[in-house]
């Protein structure tokens, strides 16, 4: 049986099997804490065709299996991961759940140009300065 594609806003902690077909729009490494020259994660911001937008980590346990299949502006369907809260006091994204690459997840190309190339969602100047923005999402 094929397996078919969700939305991340369809995303609930009752199911365990998503699969996702996204852009990359955003990468970058974490460093270490102790050791700012080695990287302890590698973070993605993830787009759908909805525009919808989720954060997701690779951790350093197992970065080499994944990072020659992530690069920004790449599209990627993604299967088999796990899903954490993402209640930290700094996000990516206003998603309540964070997407976790797990050594079982499965990344394949595709070539998609229905998916957007960004998922920016633009504040204005008056917005930040009133206060008005939730300050633990990244704006």
């Amino acid at each position: 049986m094929v397996q078919s594609i969700n939305m991340i806003n369809d995303f609930t902690p009752i199911n365990e099997i998503w699969k996702i077909k996204v852009r990359i729009i955003l990468f970058w490494e974490v460093p270490n804490y102790n050791n700012p020259n080695a990287v302890d994660s590698i973070e993605l911001v993830l787009v759908d065709e909805k525009g919808s937008r989720i954060q997701a980590s690779i951790r350093k346990t197992i970065m080499q299996r994944f990072s020659n299949m992530v690069k920004e502006g790449w599209c990627r369907i993604i299967a088999n991961f796990g899903l954490i809260s993402n209640n930290g006091k700094y996000r990516a994204t206003n998603h309540s759940y964070k997407l976790n690459f797990l050594f079982k997840t499965v990344v394949r190309e595709c070539e998609d140009v229905q998916l957007p190339l960004h998922g920016l969602n633009f504040t204005s100047f008056a917005q930040i300065l009133k206060n008005e923005t939730d300050d633990s999402v990244l704006v």
